[in-house]
């Protein structure tokens, strides 16, 4: 596959942009429907799909990907290439070309990229190459942020992860961060790691933040808050199965 190339280039390079896009022939719903089993599966057909960019790593805490989400779901293109928010920012139109892409999911996210290896833990690897990203995506030139689905933690589905939602009315019950041992409380909670948030009927939904996040040692406000993010599906802090809200930036928490 052509796009498997690797090697040195420059993050900074600007990506092909393409006012004139090739035209979208399925949606990220039909293209979950296709994509089942364990290990996932390379991508046949000539599947186009079309979207906006709902991701940013302008503040850490998204790595070398980006999430693109149209009216029915979203995908998480694996580029392995650094600056996401300069080359794709937030609300760009991109047009996805899957066909030799390899399709998996991780945490509920639909991702595409290349297979990884059978002893990888992960079954989709970076693209890799700017080369190779320009040979699956394909930027366009309107720029339009898409507004957060708001969404009740007890409405949230399994088919929703990638897409950006909102939450509102969210209190802090606990943190990962926090050691008690030590004589801390949530008070003082810190972003990386775990947050786990429960609404007025008392459903709950964690917030996990990578440690590189640029707000991951900032304090969390106690005050009720309305969070932002992409919605995602997996373990908290290794143990229960739950929602998780994957933060963009610190301004996605908003206290009241």
């Amino acid at each position: 596959m052509v796009f498997l190339l690797v090697g040195c280039y420059n993050t900074a390079d600007k990506p092909l942009i393409n006012p004139s896009q090739s035209r979208p022939n399925t949606t990220v719903a039909m293209l979950r429907s296709e994509i089942t089993g364990t290990r996932g599966a390379t991508i046949r057909d000539d599947v186009v799909v079309r979207g906006r960019v709902v991701s940013s790593d302008e503040e850490d805490n998204f790595y070398k990907s980006i999430v693109v989400e149209d009216a029915t779901g979203a995908v998480e293109v694996k580029t392995g290439l650094s600056t996401q928010a300069a080359i794709y920012p937030e609300g760009v139109e991109l047009t996805l070309l899957l066909q030799g892409c390899y399709a998996n999911y991780y945490r509920g996210v639909l991702q595409v990229g290349v297979e990884a290896e059978e002893y990888d833990y992960v079954s989709v690897e970076y693209i890799g190459s700017r080369e190779g990203v320009d040979l699956v995506v394909q930027r366009g030139v309107s720029v339009e942020p898409l507004s957060p689905r708001r969404m009740c933690i007890g409405d949230l589905q399994k088919d929703m992860c990638g897409c950006l939602v909102r939450v509102e009315a969210l209190t802090l019950v606990a943190a990962s961060s926090v050691d008690t041992l030590m004589g801390m409380t949530l008070d003082d909670a810190q972003w990386r790691g775990y947050l786990m948030f429960k609404d007025a009927a008392g459903d709950s939904i964690a917030v996990r933040t990578r440690d590189y996040a640029r707000f991951a040692t900032h304090a969390v406000p106690r005050d009720v808050a309305a969070l932002t993010g992409l919605l995602e599906w997996g373990s908290y802090d290794g143990g229960k199965e739950c929602y998780h809200i994957v933060m963009r930036y610190e301004s996605d928490c908003e206290s009241y």
